[in-house]
C-alpha cells in the first residue's frame, strides 16, 4: 500500500525533469460564477493557473478510428499531485502557445490519490 501512497510524487518527479523532454503548459481552471435571477447577471466567478510539465501527444490508432477524438485533438498527461483540484471539460490547456479546451478527463488512481490525469484536448 505504501507504493500507491508514494506514486503521485514519483510521477510528479519525473514528469517534471526537464532532460526528460516533457513540455510546458499552463493549465487554466475556469469556476463558474453565481447566476442571480433578480438581476439577470452572474457574479463571483474565477480563474486560476497552473503551470507544469506534461506529455502532450496525438491520439493514435483505435482512438482515431473510434471517432471520440478528432483530427488535430491531443492526449496531455499531468501528474495529479501538480494540481489541487481535478481538471475539468471546462478548464484549458495552453500548449506551445496553442489554446485547447479539455473535451473528457480521465484519472488513473490505482490508491486513494489521482497519480496522473490523462485529459483529452481540442483546439479552440
Amino acid at each position: 500500500m505504501a507504493l500507491f501512497d508514494d506514486l503521485p510524487d514519483i510521477i510528479a518527479d519525473v514528469l517534471d525533469d526537464a532532460g526528460l523532454g516533457f513540455q510546458s503548459v499552463t493549465l487554466t481552471s475556469i469556476t463558474a460564477g453565481t447566476y442571480d435571477p433578480a438581476t439577470g447577471t452572474v457574479s463571483g466567478g474565477s480563474t486560476s493557473t497552473t503551470s507544469l510539465r506534461a506529455v502532450v501527444e496525438d491520439f493514435k490508432g483505435l482512438e482515431l478510428i473510434s471517432g471520440l477524438v478528432q483530427a488535430g485533438d491531443k492526449k496531455v498527461t499531468i501528474a495529479g499531485a501538480n494540481v489541487a483540484s481535478v481538471p475539468k471539460p471546462t478548464d484549458t490547456v495552453t500548449a506551445g502557445g496553442v489554446v485547447y479546451s479539455v473535451e473528457r478527463v480521465n484519472t488513473v488512481a490505482p490508491g486513494s490519490a489521482a497519480v496522473i490525469y490523462e485529459l483529452h484536448c481540442r483546439r479552440t
